[in-house]
């Protein structure tokens, strides 16, 4: 029941990261032309991505 939870609360995180920032933001790995803010989002929406792969496949296992 915890895991259903929590990644209700991720996905809506990376809806509202989605919301704020652009795709070219996320999308494009051009490293030195970013701000800390962006980078900081860039990290956020691939880890809270590979989490929510993770308990995707630790259901299905």
């Amino acid at each position: 029941m915890n895991v259903f939870i929590i990644l209700s609360i991720l996905v809506i995180v990376i809806g509202v990261i989605l919301l704020v920032s652009s795709p070219s933001v996320l999308f494009k790995l051009n490293w030195e032309e970013k701000t800390g803010k962006e980078k900081i989002l860039m990290f956020m929406f691939y880890g809270i991505l590979v989490y929510i792969i993770n308990i995707i496949f630790w259901i299905i296992k």
